[in-house]
């Protein structure tokens, strides 16, 4: 047993976070606390000294970071049903990249896909439980999916989880890719992200936009880099992700476009393939965690302190809380790609993976992209929420209000911001942090003339752009619709046509029995009506009461005549044949 456990990847760090979260149900508070912010670390060694292959160790080091980071974030709060579910959902999403076979990562992809549920519905809503509801519904999909594409890998003897960009592309590849597809939010299964993520709690928000999609974009690499499929896939996500984000007012819902676009970069590097494909979609996924978990954790202490998630109903709060805004500026330049931040080194990785590739209207895109970045979220809402003029009386009443300001954040949020900040600083100043934990360690030499005067001049131009079209740059209060319309109306149309369809049916059905069951009744009670419809002969009227004849007598006399004239027969039978 104990070997099968080690040759089947289930013994691994994340197991330290998951039995944690369970812990975390029935300890106390201050107990809790400690846990929360132990674990993580505890995990975090062992990752180092787990002895796995680069990709799992790189991306346990920053699963195992942004596990303290939101921890830290979210120590102030007290309902320990959330902290349990968040804790086991980071556990299981550390367990799934150190999986080694086929059954642990089924296994720890559906744990995650269950305590993520629970953590989107921890905000007791009835918003999130609706939201839940599609989510939990949207992986089920994928999760069957995925197990259908496994389990024909186990019928054919395959039990270790192996590449399969160069095997043949048969039903479990497409199953497999299919069911992976769904956590990475490829389009059309994507909208799920902007559903589900602004309905969780501010502390659920930033485990969800670390975790799932981070996940997915592992598996891809593991199992299909190389995929030119995916290259199309992965550069129409980053510019449609940007383009929604830009239009989007919904703070949340912004970042979750914006989750959708960077996913999208990782794709297309997974996609180009290579060492500096693989390289690159690895450091990008390292990097996206710390500067998106940065992003959100500052929206969610924007949203808290004012009560408005809408950028509309925002504005002028720069001055009110210079932490909040310091930090989320900071992030907001590192995942634009801004040099000296962490989102310029792995962006050279892909961008040079582009360039060698051949694919240069994937690398031309690609760049486009991060002009709507820059666009949505730089200078949108920097502009915005934070550091503009706002003209709207909401805004400036939320501005205004009482205990808008830094002084008003849990110590520890400030503290978890500010990690997050640093952490976005130091991995772009060093690069060679983050290139050497790549699983070729490729050096994506980013600070060359041409990289930075390329990408300064692309911001400069966007931001002239911006400036002359401010006034179209606001954001509006209609609703935007996604991608996932076109198929959510025609599915409901369809539902309740078979819905109506089924039901008929069955009324039918049901109608026709009633008229079978009722003759046979009938026929049962009085036999002799066979005989007299057979011969055309009406049966006699049915009388209104039964005083005047006893309708029981003639049934009952048939059949104890019909039961003795069959006993008479048999026993001449028996007589004559002995």
């Amino acid at each position: 047993m104990h070997d099968f456990l080690l040759s089947g990847g289930f013994l691994q760090p994340g197991l330290i976070l998951i039995l944690c979260g369970l812990l975390c149900l029935v300890v106390p508070q201050m107990v809790r606390r400690a846990l929360v912010l132990v674990c993580p670390l505890v995990s975090l060694a062992a990752v180092l000294m787990f002895g796995a292959d680069k990709l799992s160790v790189m991306f346990g080091i920053i699963f195992s970071a942004i596990s303290f980071i939101a921890a830290l974030y979210n120590l102030s709060v007290k309902d320990r049903f959330e902290v349990a579910v968040e804790t086991v959902y980071a556990g299981a999403s550390i367990s799934a990249v150190f999986a080694s076979g086929w059954i642990s990562m089924i296994v720890y992809w559906e744990l995650m896909a269950v305590s993520s549920w629970l953590t989107l519905i921890s905000a007791r809503t009835k918003e999130a439980a609706k939201a839940g509801f599609r989510y939990l519904m949207v992986h089920m999909l994928g999760g069957n999916l995925l197990l259908a594409g496994i389990v024909i890998k186990l019928t054919e003897g395959s039990t270790l989880i192996q590449c399969l960009t160069s095997q043949p592309h048969d039903a479990a590849f497409w199953l497999i890719l299919a069911g992976v597809a769904v956590n990475a939010a490829i389009p059309p299964l994507h909208a799920w992200i902007a559903d589900a993520y602004p309905e969780s709690t501010m502390g659920g928000t930033v485990y969800m936009g670390s975790f799932t999609t981070k996940v997915g974009v592992y598996f891809l690499i593991r199992l299909f880099a190389g995929t030119e499929l995916l290259l199309y896939f992965g550069v129409f996500m980053a510019l449609f992700g940007a383009c929604m984000a830009l239009m989007e007012n919904d703070l949340r819902r912004l970042f979750a476009y914006h989750i959708v676009s960077q996913v999208g970069y990782m794709i297309a590097a997974v996609a180009l393939g290579g060492e500096l494909g693989i390289d690159g979609a690895a450091a990008h996924a390292f990097n996206n965690i710390l500067y998106k978990g940065t992003l959100l954790m500052c929206a969610g202490t924007v949203i808290s302190v004012t009560g408005k998630r809408k950028i509309s109903q925002l504005g002028g709060l720069g001055k009110k809380m210079p932490l909040t805004a310091g930090c989320f500026l900071i992030a907001s330049m590192a995942i634009a790609g801004f040099p000296l931040l962490n989102g310029f080194v792995s962006k050279s990785l892909i961008m040079n993976a582009a360039a060698e590739s051949g694919t240069h209207w994937a690398e031309l895109l690609l760049m486009v992209a991060s002009v709507g970045t820059l666009m949505s979220i730089t200078l949108k809402i920097n502009y915005f929420v934070f550091w503009g003029k706002t003209d709207s009386p909401e805004a400036s009443l939320a501005a205004e209000g009482l205990g808008v300001s830094d002084a008003s954040v849990p110590l520890s949020r400030k503290i978890a911001m500010a990690l997050g900040a640093v952490g976005c600083v130091v991995c772009g100043i060093f690069p060679n942090l983050v290139y050497s934990l790549t699983p070729y360690g490729s050096d994506g030499h980013p600070f060359t003339v041409d990289h930075v005067t390329q990408y300064m001049e692309l911001f400069a131009a966007a931001s002239f752009g911006f400036l002359m079209y401010l006034s179209h740059m606001k954001p509006h209060e209609q609703l935007t619709l996604d991608i996932d319309w076109l198929y959510r109306k025609p599915l409901k149309v369809l539902i309740a046509w078979l819905s109506q369809t089924v039901d008929g049916v069955r009324r039918g059905i049901g109608d026709g029995l009633g008229v079978l069951i009722r003759h046979g009744n009938r026929y049962l009670h009085a036999p002799v009506l066979i005989l007299q419809e057979w011969f055309g002969k009406k049966p006699p009227a049915p009388r209104d009461c039964l005083e005047d004849d006893d309708v029981l007598q003639k049934p009952a006399g048939w059949l104890v005549g019909v039961n003795f004239a069959v006993f008479l027969a048999v026993v001449l039978f028996v007589f004559y044949n002995r």
